[in-house]
């Protein structure tokens, strides 16, 4: 029979119990914290064991307080959803201590049934399907009554010499996070709807790199590809008529040195090679501390209706309204910290952490902006859904190892062969999302035929073939939601995969 007994004045540094004791067993001691089921290094005797377990409480005590200064929530439950550990941040939430939530549960603090219920629910998935979970979930404050939203990262633990089944979630508070995304969208929004009214090209000129970054609107009024941003000023100046080049860079130059603002009209080589008016100003915003420009702004309108009108009519020259609305300040810069902060929940929450894709949240925000930019310029995209055929015969007999190392197969030959502007999510299980920038659905029929081509003849393994079947539709202006092309999608799987599978299906087929 193992042997058991208390040990004087022993605190656990993980849960502050009193409730340690020594066990015996095999051979070998062990100090054990009878609350949370924390247990110190083995050794042959009792007065060892004890030793290597103050020796590791010092480092765990070390840990205590780096949790407790945590500004985070840091917290362990066992199967029954009691907790085992729980910092001062959460216990700050719940009007408490740490002390006093040991071997108690939400619903001791809470009271709302319904986010104790999800709390639980969400847990019992967790250890379920033992993965990392990513969420997203409300928490009322017991102090002040308010819904506090935090991201959640969960993660199924054994403890213990017993290997007891736990769950340590790490959850931060980004409620004045959203708040501050939300009023963020709301003057950019409102900037986009003054840049698509006024019909202005932006363009933002670093003097120091001799590179100008464009808006979208930009590039359209010179037919070019409204993805490509920036380019060196040489590019724009071999845009120029060759009769008017000299005008405005003398008018250039003449800004730079401090003269009147920059305001040219000139003619510009547009992509398919006619030749528009433009209406291009700016100025100096920005200069060094010895007075050198280092940066100048302006926009770009096209008036070749105009001018044409001119030359018609030549005898009633006069000056036309210009009604150009101002546009409203840049947003303001953001914090450094909300920027860190952005960019670890970004990493955090929109990559799938097996395949290394973007995950389902990304590819619902890329959808949203895909949607909202069809709509106001008029261009179509195509969604595929690309699903793996017979995956749970893979998962049955070759095992889960083999079932993550084809999804990654997969994942990587859509990422060795597609473009960068393509974006490729993981969907779901074995489902994938592509977005391609087509503006024919022939074109991009014959790229998802070429893909699951490449699948069918690039096995996992040589005795472990694969397919792929794909469902495809366009997104159209005139849907009435992001989510119209991708049930569309669906629906052109759902046939791939009942008449055969590893075969591609289309509307426009």
């Amino acid at each position: 029979m193992p042997e058991s007994r208390s040990v004087a004045a022993a605190v656990c540094p993980f849960c502050l119990s009193p409730q340690v004791g020594l066990l015996s067993g095999a051979g070998k001691w062990h100090v054990h914290c009878r609350s949370c089921g924390a247990s110190g290094p083995a050794a042959d005797t009792d007065l060892e064991a004890l030793a290597r377990w103050s020796k590791a409480s010092d480092s765990r005590q070390l840990l205590r307080t780096v949790m407790d200064e945590s500004p985070s929530i840091i917290l362990i439950k066992d199967v029954h959803g009691r907790f085992l550990l729980a910092n001062k941040t959460l216990a700050r939430l719940y009007n408490t201590t740490p002390e006093q939530m040991i071997g108690k549960t939400d619903a001791d603090f809470i009271d709302n049934p319904e986010q104790v219920r999800a709390f639980r629910e969400s847990q019992l998935e967790v250890m379920k399907s033992d993965r990392t979970e990513v969420v997203e979930e409300d928490v009322t404050d017991a102090v002040s009554g308010e819904t506090r939203r935090f991201y959640s990262v969960k993660k199924a633990l054994r403890l213990g010499v017993h290997a007891e089944p736990a769950m340590l979630i790490i959850a931060r508070d980004i409620t004045d996070l959203i708040q501050a995304y939300h009023e963020i969208e709301v003057r950019e929004r409102r900037y986009e709807e003054a840049l698509a009214i006024a019909g202005e090209g932006i363009w933002d000129w670093h003097i120091g790199t001799n590179m100008v970054s464009h808006n979208r609107k930009w590039c359209e009024l010179l037919g070019l590809d409204e993805n490509a941003l920036q380019h060196p000023l040489e590019f724009f100046s071999g845009l120029i008529h060759p009769d008017d080049r000299d005008g405005v860079m003398h008018s250039l130059q003449g800004c730079l040195a401090g003269g009147d603002p920059y305001d040219h009209e000139h003619r510009l080589i547009h992509a398919d090679g006619h030749v528009i008016w433009v209406h291009d100003r700016g100025n100096l915003v920005e200069r060094d501390e010895q007075g050198l420009p280092l940066r100048m702004v302006g926009s770009l309108s096209d008036i070749t209706a105009r001018k044409c009108a001119e030359l018609q009519l030549a005898e009633v020259r006069s000056e036309l309204e210009q009604a150009n609305a101002q546009l409203e300040d840049m947003v303001e810069q953001r914090t450094a910290e909300l920027v860190d902060l952005n960019l670890e929940l970004q990493s955090l929450a929109r990559h799938d952490p097996l395949t290394g894709l973007a995950n389902r949240l990304a590819a619902d925000e890329y959808l949203t902006r895909e949607f909202a930019m069809m709509k106001r310029s008029g261009q179509p995209y195509v969604v595929m859904l690309a699903d793996i055929d017979h995956f749970k015969q893979i998962n049955d007999s070759h095992g889960h190892m083999i079932g993550d190392r084809a999804l990654k197969h997969i994942a990587s030959l859509f990422r060795e062969n597609l473009r960068e502007t393509d974006f490729i999510a993981r969907f779901g299980g074995e489902e994938f999302l592509l977005i391609l920038g087509f503006s024919r659905c022939e074109d991009a029929l014959s790229l998802a035929e070429g893909i699951r081509r490449l699948v069918e003849v690039t096995p996992l393994a040589d005795d472990i073939p694969m397919t792929i079947s794909i469902g495809m539709a366009q997104a159209l202006p005139d849907d009435s939601g992001m989510a119209a092309a991708v049930e569309r999608a669906d629906a052109q799987l759902y046939l791939a995969k009942g008449s055969g599978r590893n075969r591609v299906c289309c509307p426009c087929e």
